[in-house]
């Protein structure tokens, strides 16, 4: 089988990988088709944390054991890549120090596995400190080293720790600032317009959404921008149109995250700037509109991976 029927078999994975492989990035951590053995071996995780005691390193040896059977990590080695698998403890969305075990899996440069888990060693030890110490310092911490070992500009990982930061004393956190700036700037509706018509011209701002689960400074930040950019610049035929397909499919992520905030604010009436600013901007969508948008947020819901792989491919050919 060539590589261009792989890389159909699941784009939104291979094209992400596809960024360790030109250079980007040394390290990604994408949606991966390795969901059956994160599952498992979560559920390994929580019992361990359940019973008092902290996991070492075979639960890890044992993930990427596991991967290492599977088709889809073959094609990886073949591309000079390789698999890390990284038991994590404490929650990446709360501004707080809160529990939450799950399975990282990056996928890196296989010349970078060293230095990656040397930095993955720090990351945990920082998770027992903040846990113990109930620790907000060690917790940002940990999101600045992540955000070095995925390559994210400086100042998008110093912004992402500041703002986190503030949330705390009741400031907006990045992911409020970023639905803000889509929502003034005019990059949501240009995203509306893009889930249907994707092979349109790109709005400039949406290179800074380069990766998934990224909030850019700004949107309009150059360094985010000229990474998004660089990788395109590396691209032709199917593999520029999947990778356009995915940064539209990144910028949706923060779409859907306003839309929900949207259904609650709804509910509530609003009570801040945030909320005043989220309600004007969907009441003005038609129904019809947001009846895709609740539709297509369901669907990620249920699994994102196989999303992405369907809206991908229906714009390759």
């Amino acid at each position: 089988m060539d590589f261009a029927s792989v890389f159909k078999s699941n784009p939104a994975f291979y094209i992400e990988v596809g960024r360790v492989k030109a250079g980007v990035t040394d390290c990604v951590l994408p949606l991966h088709p390795f969901k059956a053995v994160v599952l498992k071996y979560r559920s390994v995780l929580a019992n361990i944390l359940a019973n008092g005691r902290i996991p070492n390193e075979s639960i890890e040896k044992s993930v990427e054991s596991e991967i290492k059977k599977l088709n889809d990590y073959g094609i990886l080695k073949g591309m000079d890549l390789e698999v890390v698998a990284s038991a994590t403890i404490l929650n990446r969305i709360l501004s707080t120090v809160a529990i939450s075990p799950d399975i990282f899996i990056y996928i890196c440069d296989a010349s970078k596995v060293k230095s990656i888990r040397k930095k993955l060693k720090r990351i945990k030890s920082l998770e027992i400190k903040a846990i113990s110490k109930n620790s907000l310092e060690y917790r940002l911490e940990i999101n600045k080293i992540e955000g070095e070992l995925l390559c994210y500009p400086e100042c998008c990982i110093n912004s992402f720790i500041e703002l986190k930061q503030k949330s705390v004393l009741g400031g907006q956190p990045p992911e409020t600032k970023a639905i803000v700036e889509c929502i003034e700037r005019g990059l949501f509706s240009d995203i509306l317009k893009l889930l249907f018509s994707p092979k349109s011209e790109l709005p400039e701002e949406i290179y800074a959404f380069f990766t998934s689960n990224f909030y850019p400074c700004r949107i309009d930040c150059e360094k985010a921008i000229e990474i998004g950019k660089s990788y395109e610049e590396r691209l032709a035929g199917i593999y520029k149109t999947a990778y356009r397909c995915k940064l539209i499919l990144n910028a949706t992520y923060c779409l859907i995250s306003a839309f929900e905030s949207y259904k609650l604010v709804k509910a509530k009436k609003p009570k801040t700037e945030f909320g005043k600013t989220v309600l004007e901007f969907f009441d003005s969508l038609p129904s019809d509109k947001k009846e895709k948008l609740d539709k297509i947020s369901k669907l990620l819901a249920i699994d994102p991976l196989d999303f992405e792989n369907r809206f991908i491919l229906m714009h390759l050919d």
